[in-house]
């Protein structure tokens, strides 16, 4: 078995309409959990227990449907630490870096923001996983080995089940060996104690990601979220995520990353830098050598003498913006403060705001119910590698926390929300 990274979690529980329990949780320090040498990496009950979690860790909720009513106009929100990140489609910055889609409005709170139907052009760089792997936008090559074969958005393999209809008693094999069940693709047959609830109005198919089948070939991309492919930025190829969306722009399962990297990890969030470095950015200028290399020179630096800003919640909503709020009562600049590198690394240290507006978070869709967080400074650094090598034999689960860090330094979350179904007390349970 791999090594555990342990952190502590911050929670708030808040009963939401229509869905119970909501339990939003803070990021780990890191992102790399234990995984199985067999491929797998597992829940509480697989074989590599990592879910840290309430539940049963088998049945794992949705956070695209436990948590997309808090979200702010740019699919973000944060738990009680404050930690700024998005689960789903990143549209304000996708907007900012120009990916292919428009926005209708000039208001803060309804921006309107679409998806380009004509003069399609390939996705920028959006952010970079922990295991060095970079993650585009919806958009790539038509063939992921030709620069010279169009545009196209890319398609997910994933869709929701159509052998688990009415019950949920197997898990599909992509998460019976995420979760340490199984070493094969196969669906894997749980225990009766293993099993979620069954399929209602209540508990609907997508509720849970063990809900959605992976098929090889259905899409464009492989079980991670993922390809090797060209794109302008490695004309000579790479592994490269890409978030998924549908042709309305809505966002599509697995969303970012899948339960589990494509690559090595040795990237993660840290304290501090503890070998030589080479200074590329700072105090808001660039200080070193021009680089050629992506993960050096693709950071989000444009804005990084503006000042994050957000919308505060309150009822009726109002759309002024301020600088200071509960929680940051000084102004803090935006995106990415710093860039250096080693010889195996890019250090990138930010406070994880985004120079977009943020906010405002409410707990209902009629916004007559306040959302208690608000975002705050994280003074993070994290570590991405330079030279990301595919894993082989074991592949790290992407657990809660961020899996990487977005160009604007916010942090990158995978798909899951700590909830899972406990089946002692036949509902959701999160974290006690």
């Amino acid at each position: 078995m791999g090594r555990v990274l342990r952190c502590v979690l911050y929670s708030v529980m808040l009963i939401v309409a229509g869905m119970g329990s909501l339990m939003l949780m803070a990021g780990c320090g890191g992102a790399v959990a234990s995984s199985s040498s067999s491929g797998g990496s597992g829940g509480s009950g697989g074989s590599g227990s990592t879910w840290t979690g309430g539940g049963d860790g088998v049945w794992r909720r949705d956070a695209k449907y436990g948590e997309a009513v808090t979200f702010d106009a740019c699919n973000a929100h944060q738990p009680q630490s404050g930690e700024y990140h998005y689960h789903v489609n990143p549209v304000c910055l996708r907007y900012q870096l120009g990916d292919n889609i428009t926005r209708a409005s000039l208001s803060n709170l309804t921006p309107g923001y679409a998806e380009k139907t004509t003069g399609l052009v390939h996705s920028p760089i959006l952010g970079y996983a922990y295991d060095g792997y970079p993650v585009y936008g919806p958009y790539g090559y038509s063939t992921a080995t030709s620069a010279s074969s169009g545009v196209r958005r890319m398609v997910s393999s994933y869709a929701l089940r159509t052998d688990n209809t009415t019950t949920r008693t197997s898990l599909p094999g992509w998460a019976a060996v995420a979760q340490g069940f199984s070493t094969t693709m196969a669906t894997y047959s749980l225990t009766a104690t293993q099993y979620g609830p069954p399929v209602s109005s209540t508990y609907p198919l997508g509720r849970y990601i063990e809900d959605y089948q992976y098929t090889a070939g259905s899409g464009d991309l492989d079980q991670y979220n993922g390809r090797y492919c060209v794109t302008p930025d490695y004309p000579s190829g790479t592994y490269a995520y890409f978030v998924t969306i549908d042709s309305s722009g809505n966002a599509t399962f697995p969303y970012i990353l899948g339960l589990q990297y494509a690559g090595t990890v040795t990237g993660g969030n840290v304290t501090s830098i503890t070998e030589s470095t080479t200074s590329y950015f700072a105090n808001h200028l660039m200080v070193g050598s021009s680089s050629s290399v992506p993960a050096i020179k693709g950071w989000f630096t444009a804005n990084s003498s503006q000042y994050a800003q957000i919308i505060v919640p309150t009822v009726p909503v109002t759309s002024t913006l301020t600088t200071t709020w509960t929680g940051n009562t000084s102004p803090t600049y935006a995106d990415i403060q710093a860039v250096a590198y080693s010889a195996n690394y890019v250090y990138v240290s930010m406070a994880g705001l985004a120079s977009h507006v943020m906010g405002p978070w409410y707990l209902n869709s009629a916004q007559t119910q306040v959302f208690p967080n608000l975002p705050t400074n994280q003074n993070a650094i994290g570590k991405i590698p330079l030279t990301p090598t595919a894993a082989t034999t074991t592949h790290t689960q992407t657990t809660g926390g961020a899996q990487g860090r977005w160009v604007n330094g916010v942090s990158m979350f995978n798909m899951e929300d700590f909830f899972s179904w406990s089946y002692t007390s036949q509902a959701d349970v999160g974290p006690a």
